[in-house]
């Protein structure tokens, strides 16, 4: 889907255990600001359930795993995030949830700009929708 993409960072797998590495202008094509980690959702629970402005990110499921719904106005699709090599960048403006999280899932995200808070994101999907309408992207 246009906004995402799946990224493979470098994994060093040796007899006492694998070493998972990644690099600004490498595997993350963007200065790293800020990281953050999610984990210990509760059970049913959903995370995410927003767009973010301005902020490029990449998701890694550092434990574990969930779902990653990502939704670009017009079309969604699911991501089943469970390969700590793996991490799915999203850029501004698309709308994503994170979902079924198994009891051990951490997912760590990797952005390129600090937060702002107040101004960092859309938490309501009609105003998303709204927003990308006034930026003359059509949606559904």
């Amino acid at each position: 889907m246009q906004g995402c993409e799946l990224i493979s960072i470098k994994q060093n797998v040796e007899a006492d255990g694998t070493l998972f590495v990644m690099e600004h202008g490498r595997e993350v094509p963007f200065p790293i600001q800020r990281i953050f980690f999610v984990s210990r959702v509760a059970p049913g629970a959903s995370r995410g359930d927003h767009a973010t402005k301005e902020t490029r990110l990449i998701l890694f499921p550092v434990a574990g795993e969930c779902d990653v719904v990502v939704d670009n106005g017009t079309e969604q699709e699911t991501y089943h995030m469970d390969d700590p090599a793996q991490g799915l960048m999203i850029a501004p403006m698309i709308w994503r949830s994170m979902r079924h999280f198994t009891p051990d899932c951490v997912m760590m995200a990797v952005c390129d700009r600090p937060f702002a808070p107040g101004n960092e994101t859309y938490d309501d999907y009609s105003a998303y929708l709204q927003a990308l309408n006034e930026k003359g992207v059509a949606t559904r």
